[in-house]
């Protein structure tokens, strides 16, 4: 279900397994793992425990960036930025869920044959270390109306902001750092009540 809180991994906040595993428990339905700098015989392996505990949450596992990851973890989907693996050939080698990151209503419009779309930075963040400038609940509309595609905000969001970026017309909330801490439960009974989930 592409809809509510998709959480992210960063090894920053502990080992991705327990991290996912964490969210998972909390209730949420989506996770992805996103890793830049470990070992390719790591990451697969680490990808795989990931596959294995998301199927016992029933919820969908994507990996962010490695199309070949994904494939060898047998992962629901993918997630690429713009200046990763070009769309039409990630189509052509990998048969899920595959979505992509857009700043702008025109890298929204141009977004073809994909399944969601995750826009943002929404606001100022500190988990992405090459995060571009924050478009604002403004720039979240304007990305929202330019599309029919299902679309996550991320960047910055948490208890304090959810709702007005909910109230944007996404269908959920991208997050890292909002389910590391005390109101990761609040936070996720926040979305799924204005989602209606």
């Amino acid at each position: 279900m592409l809809k509510g809180v998709y959480f992210i991994t960063d090894s920053r906040f502990g080992k991705h397994e327990e991290l996912a595993k964490m969210a998972l428990e909390l209730g949420v339905k989506l996770v992805q793992l996103r890793e830049k700098k470990m070992k390719d015989r790591e990451l697969i392996s680490v990808a795989r425990r990931i596959r294995e505990i998301s199927e016992s949450y029933d919820a969908l596992f994507i990996v962010n960036d490695r199309v070949d990851i994904a494939i060898a973890s047998d992962a629901d989907g993918v997630h690429l930025g713009q200046e990763d693996l070009p769309l039409e050939i990630a189509r052509e080698i990998f048969d899920g869920i595959i979505g992509i990151s857009v700043h702008s209503a025109e890298e929204a419009k141009r977004a073809k044959n994909v399944d969601y779309l995750g826009a943002g930075p929404v606001f100022r963040t500190t988990t992405k270390e090459d995060a571009k400038e924050p478009i604002g609940t403004e720039g979240l509309k304007k990305i929202v109306s330019a599309t029919e595609l299902p679309v996550f905000a991320i960047g910055g969001i948490n208890l304090e902001n959810a709702e007005s970026v909910l109230r944007c017309g996404v269908c959920g909330v991208a997050v890292v750092s909002a389910l590391v801490g005390d109101k990761a439960k609040d936070f996720i009974e926040l979305v799924n009540r204005y989602l209606g989930i």
